[in-house]
């Protein structure tokens, strides 16, 4: 039976995500309304620098969309509050997790910047979201000014008080995203100080990520996978890798395993190219190249829907 894919204006996916399995996006933000202006910033240049928290879409419609997406028997690990701008600038954020969480038992993500967190009305929004993914990318003015680019009445003091609050009020998951740029926030001495800040918020996670995809400024340069591998082992137990870095093409049983373990999950949902890419941290030509394999091997077949082409497991 076919599964029948709701169309969509704020939800995106589901699509596999490193941290969440099956993620269902959305979005309910403008696209590039931020509070910051990332160097790293893969969706490009925010149009609309504000702290100023407003009503953007209507919550009904938002709501009504994913619990059709949920309805549609499309595997969902997560629900997950993302896209192209900073989702705590949407002051309906609190109403919209409220009314889902009465009507799906689906668990909810909320990844954000984090340079709201010291105001009370967000925490009180974010109180029921299962998982917290905010970001710390810098502990010095210097690094953080430089990186992150933050609207003027953000500041690094009222990021890290903001955290620290919603440690102590928050009874959820909180994992802290820190994205590495070479020569700016991956020096030593940076490094001890952003530790001893990380340690004493006390997140359940850190996770580390580095540039790997085309930023949206050249001076945003992601650290190799070495020394990404030497902060984690810096950070402890808590610490994980969450980016992927790309290999040179070589067919080899690696390979081979990225194939059967893309077979299993064709079994259970559809994927693009990209969402192959994706997963594998191929290139979208490698993944061209191993799908077309297995369509030659008639283990994949092709499926369109709304001019989009989806492969699925023949068995």
């Amino acid at each position: 039976m076919s599964i029948i894919i709701p169309m969509s204006r704020y939800v995106f996916g589901p699509v596999p995500s490193r941290r969440l399995g099956f993620s269902l996006g959305v979005d309910i933000i403008p696209r590039k309304y931020c509070t910051f202006d990332c160097i790293y910033c893969q969706v490009g240049r925010t149009t609309e620098k504000t702290v100023l928290r407003s009503s953007f879409v209507d919550p009904n419609d938002v709501i009504d969309e994913v619990i059709g997406h949920i309805h549609s028997r499309q595997p969902i690990d997560f629900v997950t509050f993302s896209g192209s701008g900073e989702p705590t600038l949407n002051k309906d954020l609190g109403s919209i997790i409220r009314a889902l969480k009465k009507r799906m038992s689906t668990p909810i993500a909320v990844i954000t910047n984090g340079s709201l967190l010291d105001r009370p009305d967000v925490r009180k929004d974010l109180a029921e979201a299962d998982v917290l993914m905010p970001s710390l990318d810098a502990v010095t003015e210097d690094a953080f000014v430089r990186i992150n680019r933050p609207a003027g009445s953000v500041s690094l003091i009222s990021m890290i008080e903001g955290l620290r609050a919603l440690r102590a009020e928050y009874r959820g998951q909180i994992w802290l995203e820190i994205m590495l740029i070479k020569n700016i926030n991956d020096t030593s001495q940076h490094l001890e100080v952003l530790k001893e800040v990380v340690t004493s918020i006390g997140v359940d996670k850190i996770h580390l990520n580095t540039v790997v995809r085309p930023p949206c400024e050249a001076a945003a340069e992601g650290i190799s996978e070495e020394r990404l591998s030497e902060i984690q082992d810096f950070f402890g137990s808590t610490a994980e890798i969450i980016c992927g870095f790309r290999k040179d093409h070589v067919r080899s049983s690696q390979e081979e395993n990225w194939e059967e373990s893309i077979l299993a999950i064709l079994k259970r949902r559809s994927l693009t190219p990209d969402d192959v890419a994706r997963v594998t941290g191929l290139t979208r030509a490698q993944a061209d190249e191993g799908l077309i394999r297995l369509l030659g091997e008639k283990r994949v077949k092709e499926h369109v829907v709304d001019g989009v082409l989806y492969y699925v497991a023949t068995k």
